[in-house]
């Protein structure tokens, strides 16, 4: 079912290929990616990237350097980047490059010789599957020498201080290599091994470096595996690259998916890849390649997720992953090693406007399943949050998604917290426990817009009355404190203002803090983050506004809208959207190759505020 993307990398051209990237993920936290030219581009490239505990993430199998071997002639099938100059020759062999949901295909022609390589992630382990494939149509002997590279490091290091390795041939055809931080077994049946220990120095990263991020190192290679084919014959070898595992541990290889070949099944697929289990417990992964589990986006992104699926299994070990954790009125900001951290104001507001979601979909019975053991600790929610309360706003102190950004007494805070005490109200009457929230939502509402409301717009804080699209979220929530009229004049603005093919900018062009690119040093990139930079997960609750405010004629916008910014799937990361995007044309993906809230909240917003279902 399905079909898989195919390209060719040569007209693409080099450097073009080189900013184009696929990923497989693994359902842990794992992945394999690189670039469609074959070479690492990022520190966080690599074949198999390992996930252990709280999302510990290694760079285990970085790279494979392949050498085929035709009579007296050897072709290298690599393309690396070092400090001295790019060694492309493998790129010129490269004829298609095939992306799927869960492997890729790299295919090389030598005249009568052809060779196909296929990357495959396996689900729930931390491993990969490498698979050659050569088709020998001369009359000369072929053999294929593959050499691992290896780093055992994490993956936001840059290896400096090299590990003391070792290796051996622990079983026919398996080659083990170790280092204090963890063990590689690379298992072939039908491949030699040769023990022979080398370094590859001075790897150059170019996008890191282009960051302002460390960006050289080395990478260790215990040996090599090597398979032959004779003249006018084929022949075929796999190896299975596993981290920490038994050489002769079976693993389940799942067969090959291919993409979904329309939009709202490619969404609905895609989403898949971000729930990730962690000891045991579901949670959905913000971002690909860095990103842990965020409560906020974890939130955020539930119901395109989960909820939209009706998969209550992974809706509901999601919240109570959070929701088992909550501590002083809040759940976790993002869990760590160490234990969970708490410093957000807007997580545990965007999960109780999930909970309603879900509530919805589970039904009464199963819901009460789940939250009877828990609805202390909900109900505790506004006592807490109470604290920081002044004339009905909360005075919170940064803590909200725009993060590189002092906001305090924030916008969509202060929407959420409204829709978070009539969402507990009803929560309440479902657990036969009855709260009466009416002197907070009055003191609030008796401030609300005599505070915010500047004649024209929502301002964005209470001291800053900056064009924001953080008044979107307020006017998309079901309990929201903006009349009609007010709305849709603030709708207009947003169009007009802010409104992109693949997302919504954070800051009016007109404002001079505004960042047309998210582009440079660690400095120039934080400060575009939240000064222009377009997110694509905005249009979700712009979309829903549309949709409350507008009716049909919002759906109908809504279609168009949502039709452009999927059109952008694949145009960086093959067949997945980017966490943000440049504020000017042509609108260049960056960040994180693969978002969850940015999939998530177009397909919620396609489903719900197109199509008007709740769920598929």
């Amino acid at each position: 079912m399905g079909e898989p993307i195919i390209l060719h990398p040569a007209s693409m051209g080099f450097d073009a290929a080189s900013r184009r990237e696929w990923i497989l993920t693994n359902g842990l936290g794992g992945y394999s990616s690189q670039t469609i030219a074959g070479y690492n581009t990022r520190k966080y490239h690599g074949l198999l990237v390992s996930s252990e505990g709280e999302l510990d993430r290694r760079i285990v199998l970085q790279q494979t350097v392949e050498e085929l071997k035709i009579g007296d002639t050897i072709h290298c099938l690599s393309v690396n980047d070092y400090v001295g100059g790019t060694d492309s020759r493998g790129f010129q062999t490269l004829k298609t490059f095939v992306g799927a949901q869960n492997h890729v295909v790299f295919h090389h022609e030598f005249g009568d010789v052809s060779l196909a390589k296929t990357i495959q992630s396996i689900d729930g382990q931390n491993a990969v599957l490498l698979a050659y494939e050569m088709e020998n149509g001369s009359d000369q002997e072929v053999s294929l020498k593959v050499r691992p590279l290896v780093s055992f490091r994490g993956i936001h290091e840059i290896k400096n201080t090299p590990d003391q390795f070792s290796q051996n041939e622990s079983s026919q055809g398996a080659l083990k290599v170790s280092c204090p931080k963890g063990e590689l077994i690379l298992r072939s049946n039908y491949m030699h091994v040769d023990i022979d220990p080398l370094w590859y120095r001075d790897f150059n990263y170019i996008l890191e470096k282009e960051r302002g991020e460390g960006h050289i190192e080395d990478a260790y290679s215990p040996g090599t595996l090597g398979i032959a084919c004779g003249p006018n014959s084929s022949n075929k070898a796999v190896i299975t690259a596993i981290y920490g595992g038994d050489p002769h541990f079976s693993l389940r290889i799942s067969a090959q998916r291919n993409f979904e070949t329309d939009t709202l099944h490619r969404l609905l697929q895609q989403a898949d890849s971000f729930v990730v289990d962690i000891m045991g417990q579901k949670s959905i992964i913000a971002g690909y390649h860095w990103f842990r589990d965020w409560g906020r986006d974890t939130m955020i992104s539930l119901s395109g997720i989960a909820l939209l699926g009706k998969k209550l299994d992974i809706a509901e070990s999601v919240l109570l992953r959070f929701i088992d954790h909550i501590k002083d009125g809040r759940i976790p900001t993002r869990f760590t090693s160490k234990g969970p951290i708490y410093y957000d104001f807007d997580g545990t507001l965007w999960m109780f406007d999930r909970l309603k979601e879900y509530l919805k979909v589970a039904g009464i019975e199963r819901s009460k399943r789940i939250l009877e053991p828990r609805w202390e600790s909900l109900k505790s929610v506004p006592k807490h949050y109470s604290k920081n309360l002044k004339d009905g706003l909360l005075m919170n102190k940064s803590g909200t998604w725009m993060d590189t950004l002092e906001r305090d007494c924030a916008v969509e805070v202060q929407g959420l917290w409204y829709n978070a005490l009539n969402v507990i109200e009803g929560l309440s009457v479902v657990m036969d426990d009855p709260m009466d929230l009416s002197g907070l939502k009055s003191d609030f509402e008796s401030s609300f817009m005599d505070r915010f409301y500047n004649g024209q717009y929502l301002k964005d804080t209470l001291d800053d009355d900056s064009f924001r699209p953080n008044q979107a979220i307020v006017l998309s929530l079901d309990y929201n404190p903006v009349g009609e009229s007010e709305a849709s004049d603030i709708l207009r603005q947003i169009d007009e203002r802010l409104l992109t093919p693949v997302g919504l900018r954070t800051l009016d062009p007109q404002d001079p803090s505004y960042c047309p690119t998210y582009a440079g040093g660690v400095r120039e990139r934080e400060r575009a983050y939240h000064n222009g930079t377009v997110w694509p997960w905005l249009l979700g609750p712009y979309c829903r506004a549309c949709r409350i405010i507008g009716g049909q004629t919002g759906r109908r916008y809504n279609d168009a809208i949502l039709s452009n910014a999927v059109q952008m799937m694949g145009q960086n990361c093959i067949g997945t959207l980017n966490e943000i995007y440049d504020a000017q044309a042509p609108h260049t993906p960056r960040g994180a190759v693969s978002q969850a809230w940015s999939v998530a909240e177009i397909l919620r917003a396609y489903v719900e505020d197109t199509l008007s279902q709740k769920t598929l």
